[in-house]
């Protein structure tokens, strides 16, 4: 009896084992406001993005892919947690209390399905401080780890490196740069070209952290959220980044004279007024995004090095985009297809339908429900994210349930189908502009057609009745009262 329990015991442990050993390794590189228009594989003739074209042709790149929040953080906080910015109340940059910290999050359901799970790199999550004490530092990594992470990396940026003194326990980036010596040297080149190692520059150093958590990891599967800072400016990368690109190769700006005639004045936040700027930001993308494509052939050459590149499933995307002078416009927080395309790709080595690209619209939080299906974690899960399964387009078989994708900005949100873009205020059933733009006809968002178009629009008002119902109410995000004039 006893020899029969050991043997099932033993079988048991080996169906597990193996169950293990074959789910893939998953990596999710985030990179912060990347205008996918400024990519070889989106037109940019002279953008320098080989890395990044060759991981779209020979996986999956999702051209029209939908953003659900258009600045950095609504966007990675309802990620992260499976919801809408309006279902968090938050949907632009300012205050925010925080995650709960009962909350369901991806890394938390791949925990429970047995992967080891890190965050590295910039972070614009925001986990609930309640009950958590020691310092900055230790506080906002116990607050990720409460989110599901078993490893955490995470700094806030270049921006911590300014005109303060140096505090340990503060920041992580801040505590290397000070235990290795580098703070005052980086803090001199604040907006100049980085002249440090590439290792110790900030997003160099997220690729060899991440390249040493690579090599190291065995075992269990691993769930690795790198999360980069570039091409997000300053666009101080070292001199050989921008060696090369001169302004001729700039791409087309998008109707650089569109007025936004019939767009709310919230959808135009930031009227251009320096055009020399723009000038300057469009350079400096292509060096960042230069940058990071050796950041991302280096990533994608540590899982090679591993033995387990067969393995392990790679999704490249943004948390928005950015407009460089695009509708007369720059930088985000709108609904312009420029802010709301995360360039996103996924790459799974073990599938056979590879080397495709798919116009039809997807969300970005399409991407959670796919992971958990790829790590086996859906079925035993019982909390469920929004989205779909990316799974029947990656096999390219039917059984991809949505046919629009949503974006939310400051007081608007956007539907976006296959021929149209529908455009309306939270509160549309009282009062507010509704824009309609014809993407079949008028690609680059220039005519709102809202009123040659009512049944159009009574249509999209139903889809919109539907999906709020379906997702809940928006919740009213609190504003930073100004400060007192001293």
């Amino acid at each position: 009896m006893f020899k029969n329990l050991l043997l099932i015991t033993i079988f048991n442990c080996s169906l597990v084992l193996y169950a293990q050993k074959n789910k893939p390794n998953i990596i999710f590189i985030e990179v912060d406001d990347l205008p996918a228009h400024y990519t070889t594989m989106l037109g940019a003739t002279h953008a320098k993005t080989p890395t990044l074209d060759k991981l779209a042709k020979e996986g999956v790149f999702f051209n029209n892919a939908v953003c659900q929040g258009t600045m950095c953080g609504p966007s990675r906080n309802a990620l992260i947690t499976g919801v809408y910015p309006h279902n968090l109340g938050f949907y632009k940059n300012g205050p925010f209390k925080g995650l709960a910290p009962n909350v369901w999050t991806l890394p938390a359901a791949l925990q429970r399905a047995g992967y080891y799970t890190a965050h590295i790199g910039k972070s614009h999550i925001h986990p609930s401080k309640e009950g958590l004490t020691g310092t900055k530092q230790a506080i906002s990594k116990k607050g990720h780890e409460n989110l599901g992470f078993n490893y955490v990396w995470n700094s806030m940026g270049r921006a911590v490196v300014g005109g303060k003194e140096p505090k340990l326990g503060v920041d992580s980036y801040v505590d290397f740069l000070i235990e290795e010596g580098y703070y005052e040297h980086m803090k001199s080149e604040r907006k100049k070209k980085s002249t440090l190692p590439e290792d110790i520059y900030l997003d160099g150093l997220f690729t060899k952290l991440s390249e040493q958590f690579i090599e190291e990891r065995k075992g269990a599967p691993y769930f690795l959220w790198l999360n980069y800072s570039v091409p997000h400016g300053p666009y101080d990368v070292a001199q050989k980044y921008h060696d090369g690109f001169t302004p001729e190769m700039m791409p087309e700006i998008n109707s650089p004279d569109d007025k936004g005639e019939n767009i709310p004045t919230l959808l135009r936040p930031h009227e251009i007024t320096n055009q020399p700027k723009i000038l300057n930001e469009q350079l400096g993308n292509f060096a960042n995004i230069n940058f990071l494509d050796h950041q991302v052939a280096r990533i994608l050459k540590a899982v090679e090095k591993s033995g387990l590149q067969e393995n392990t499933i790679i999704v490249f995307f943004s948390d928005h985009g950015i407009l460089v002078g695009d509708h007369g416009l720059h930088h985000k927080g709108t609904l312009y297809q420029e802010v709301i395309n995360p360039s996103l790709i996924i790459y799974d080595p073990r599938s056979k339908k590879n080397g495709r690209t798919i116009d039809e619209p997807v969300e970005l939080q399409d991407i959670l429900k796919t992971t958990m299906d790829w790590a086996g974690a859906s079925k035993k899960d019982k909390n469920k994210p929004f989205g779909e399964s990316l799974i029947p387009l990656l096999k390219n078989k039917n059984g991809y349930m949505r046919s629009y994708a949503v974006a939310e900005s400051p007081g608007y949100f956007a539907m976006v189908t296959n021929e149209f873009k529908y455009i309306a205020p939270f509160d549309y059933q009282k009062d507010g502009v509704e824009v309609l733009f014809d993407l079949k006809n008028d690609p680059k968002e220039t005519n709102n057609i809202a009123s040659q178009s009512p049944d159009k629009i009574e249509e999209f008002r139903k889809l919109a009745t539907q999906w709020l119902k379906q997702t809940g109410p928006p919740k009213i995000q609190k504003e930073k009262p100004p400060k007192k004039k001293k």
